[in-house]
């Protein structure tokens, strides 16, 4: 006769189970990659049925045709985008690189300066400043 505790992993068995660290199977629940049940008000449990869908074979052709292919662990589902879909973001890249060329006629074709050189000088106008209220 099976037991609830014979469905259920802790956090720590699932990973003794799977060979990763702790933080790993951590890191799968928060990004959605494997379900829990909540046990008391701070516990997590995992289902081994859940676990057994991490795992798949990267072997090409070692699932069968009907199978849809299997995200990476802790990535979302990544799925094609409808024709309105990529019409949609092609404009907005367009519309963005119109804008883009527009800025770059206004300044006369000088580029924007490096971001680092931008941080550099608003940290060494901040520190000035600082300096002065402190010496005040």
């Amino acid at each position: 006769m099976q037991t609830v505790a014979d469905d259920y992993l802790t956090v720590a068995e699932a990973a003794a189970l799977l060979r990763v660290s702790p933080s790993t199977v951590r890191r799968w629940i928060r990004n959605g990659a494997v379900p829990t049940d909540r046990i008391g008000p701070r516990r997590v449990a995992l289902k081994r049925g859940d676990l057994a869908a991490l795992v798949s074979s990267v072997r090409p052709g070692s699932r069968s045709d009907d199978e849809p292919p299997v995200a990476p662990l802790g990535s979302p589902a990544i799925r094609r985008l409808t024709p309105e879909e990529r019409e949609r973001g092609l404009a907005a890249m367009e519309e963005a690189q119109r804008i883009a060329e527009q800025i770059h006629a206004r300044r006369g074709g000088v580029p924007f300066p490096p971001a680092w050189e931008t941080i550099a000088e608003m940290r060494d106008e901040r520190t000035r400043q600082l300096m002065d209220a402190l010496g005040s």
